[in-house]
């Protein structure tokens, strides 16, 4: 069955992640979003796609080729402006087949979806396949209502209390080429998709769902990486591999499973506790410590007594004496001697962050900063939790950066906040020989 992928959003939610590269490039385990949706794709036995891009879309195309090195056959549309999904799937049109197969290149999903509802296609009578689990946040979904096991309605984030039921509609789907008809008749906006669907549906058109139970993420907020992260390194990480080229010091501490890249040298002193990725050509200084599912792309310096948990890292990035966690950093940054990321309020709260002009909460008490690519901070900066800064932009030494930061920026201390006076203290050497005589009790 031909599958198209939806990868033309501008992906304004996850700023600033998306300003420099599309959102499917963002990489996870040394490999795009969109590679492990082609990789699950193929698994399902499906191998004809069509890649709809938009925003910065060469680079998908440069990335993903004719497919031939992945052992997949693909070709390309555009979508010239993000209008939503019927839009993108417009530009599709004069390419599908009868029936096809429609996922987005951000969304994470089993195989075992894809097959299960290509199997009741095929076995059944349906013009239209969904799939759907339930939920309890139902104002979050695009919520059907399933009797005779026919879907008989279809509502996009309904209010709450108005809800068809609890069954959320999984993002993947399977089509016939005449839903184009039906876009026709839909007004453009956010629901476009949708609302064609159930159009569809209320003409008595044969409309069914699969009940899934698996893995499914979007990556429609930055935090949701931490989520799909989790899923494939839980799939893909399963035991301790070491690639050819790796040199580990026999005084380095390696613990449970845990992904070493090729070239990549681990010191002395240094602890990568598992579940964790590290990409090919990377250094793991001295009393540095890497834990908690994070990953890390290729060519990073981690630091002397730098510690990174749970944390997502791209390309080329460097550390020294930090502390980055719970944090998702593009490529290309580097941190002055002492940055540190604080992800924890005093309140212990969930962080909210702000996305566009709303502060949204990101359902965890967990978070740290979301860096873009080409940034740098200097010595003892402080990044509080939730903060974003954007593209080529610089935190300089001693800022405690409370608020957003834009792209091309650079925040700096104001020097006339400084006060300089008279030094009434008197600095001597006694306390110092008091505390040692203290000290010298615990010598071994």
């Amino acid at each position: 069955m031909q599958t198209i992928i939806l990868a033309g959003g501008e992906g304004k939610r996850v700023f600033p992640l998306a300003v420099n590269k599309p959102k499917p490039l963002f990489k996870i385990l040394g490999k795009p979003l969109i590679h492990h949706i082609v990789e699950t794709l193929k698994e399902a036995d499906l191998k004809d796609f069509v890649v709809v891009v938009g925003h910065r879309g060469d680079q998908i195309k440069e990335y993903l080729g004719d497919g031939s090195k992945l052992g997949v056959n693909i070709e390309y549309t555009v979508q010239k402006e993000s209008l939503g999904m019927a839009d993108a799937l417009e530009t599709v049109k004069n390419l599908a087949e009868d029936n096809f197969l429609v996922v987005n290149a951000d969304d994470v999903f089993e195989a075992s979806l894809i097959k299960e509802m290509i199997r009741q296609f095929r076995e059944g009578d349906a013009e239209i396949v969904l799939s759907c689990k339930p939920v309890q946040e139902t104002w979050k979904f695009g919520i059907i209502r399933v009797e005779d096991e026919r879907v008989t309605d279809f509502v996009e984030k309904p209010p709450k209390g108005k809800e068809p039921s609890n069954l959320a509609v999984v993002g993947v789907y399977i089509l016939p080429k005449r839903i184009f008809n039906y876009y026709k008749k839909i007004a453009v906006s956010d629901h476009q998709y949708e609302d064609a669907i159930l159009r569809f549906i209320q003409d008595r058109n044969v409309v069914k769902s699969v009940s899934y139970d698996g893995f499914f993420a979007g990556y429609k907020y930055p935090w949701d990486l931490f989520t799909i992260n989790k899923h494939l390194m839980d799939g893909q990480v399963k035991k301790r591999t070491i690639e050819d080229g790796a040199e580990i010091s026999e005084r380095a501490t390696v613990e449970g499973r845990v992904w070493i890249g090729r070239g990549t040298r681990v010191f002395v002193g240094a602890c990568i506790r598992g579940p964790c990725y590290i990409g090919d050509n990377c250094i793991v200084g001295g009393n540095s410590l890497v834990r908690d599912y994070s990953s890390l792309g290729s060519n990073c310096v981690v630091g002397f007594s730098t510690e990174i948990k749970h944390s997502l890292i791209g390309d080329d990035c460097w550390f020294h004496i930090n502390y980055i966690g719970d944090s998702i950093i593009s490529n290309n940054c580097l941190f002055g001697a002492g940055t540190i990321t604080a992800n924890f309020r005093f309140d212990e709260k969930n962080i909210k962050v702000r996305i566009g002009e709303k502060r949204i909460d990101s359902g965890t008490n967990k978070l740290g900063a979301i860096i873009g690519d080409n940034c740098k901070t200097g010595i003892n900066a402080c990044l509080e939790p939730g903060v974003k800064i954007g593209p080529q932009s610089i935190v300089g030494p001693n800022v405690d950066l409370q608020d957003d930061l834009e792209p091309g920026k650079i925040i700096l201390v104001d020097k006339n906040n400084y006060v300089k006076k008279a030094n009434k203290i008197t600095i001597s050497s006694e306390s110092k020989q008091q505390l040692m005589k203290k000290l010298r009790k615990y010598e071994s």
